[in-house]
């Protein structure tokens, strides 16, 4: 099927549901975080965190989230990270493994890596107050390097990306917990299967930053308020059978 703007609007607005995709979406664990807690602090790293590990089957990525947000975390992941509890976590995962090729030694060094960048701001938002979208991007990267997520303006970022999509924007699936940043600076959620999707769209064969940044650009060009309906425009149709694959 040929992805065309009609044709994604039809889809965001006729066959997306909320509750469908959240149940099968890694998303949906973070409103199950939800249930537990009101602190900002605790869904962002949260939300954070179960990005981070989304890769492969979303199945997995679930199960795999859930572990980590409920057995290792108690559902604080402000406290887990910020008191240094992450330490002592996976102390009897087998051989070292949080999610696939993560390893617990790894996991730690994020965990570090993410305390001292929030040293002395209550949350990740204000933290990245003062940043455009572009240099968040590059700045969770920086944090997430143990966890090899990509490099800034080469890599997609697709996990960044879907995050702060999660984040920043405020229609459904999405949390809009960050008030301060507009959901239409977000960058599309670019990796192989969309690549693949969109291919007709795209001059970029390749899912890389140079992608992403085409993508993002038809998608603002489309709908500059909320460009990223389109993302879960899309998702919805992989879910539908138009690419089968991971999902985000």
């Amino acid at each position: 099927m040929e992805i065309t703007k009609d044709i994604l609007d039809k889809t965001y607005l006729e066959v997306f549901r909320k509750e469908d995709f959240l149940a099968i979406d890694p998303c949906g664990i973070v409103y199950e975080l939800m249930e537990h807690t009101d602190s900002q602090l605790d869904i962002e790293l949260g939300a954070l965190f179960v990005a981070m590990i989304t890769w492969g089957n979303r199945k997995a990525i679930r199960t795999a989230a859930r572990h980590m947000l409920q057995a290792e975390m108690g559902w604080r992941p402000g406290t887990f990270v910020m008191d240094g509890l992450f330490e002592q976590s996976y102390a009897n995962a087998k051989n070292r493994c949080v999610y696939r090729t993560l390893n617990s030694d790894a996991f730690k060094l994020v965990c570090r890596n993410v305390r001292e960048a929030l040293r002395g701001h209550r949350t990740m938002e204000e933290a990245l107050a003062n940043l455009t979208t572009e240099e968040c991007i590059a700045e969770i990267c920086k944090w997430l390097a143990p966890a090899r997520l990509g490099t800034a303006g080469k890599s997609a970022c697709k996990r960044i990306c879907m995050f702060l999509r999660w984040m920043v924007r405020k229609e459904a699936p999405d949390i809009g917990l960050w008030k301060g940043r507009s959901q239409s600076t977000l960058y599309a959620v670019m990796d192989v299967h969309v690549c693949r999707l969109t291919a007709p769209l795209l001059a970029t064969r390749q899912a890389n930053w140079k992608a992403c940044a085409e993508l993002t650009g038809i998608f603002r060009s489309w709908c500059p308020s909320d460009p990223l309906r389109y993302d879960v425009a899309l998702m919805t149709m992989a879910d539908n059978g138009a690419e089968k694959g991971a999902g985000h």
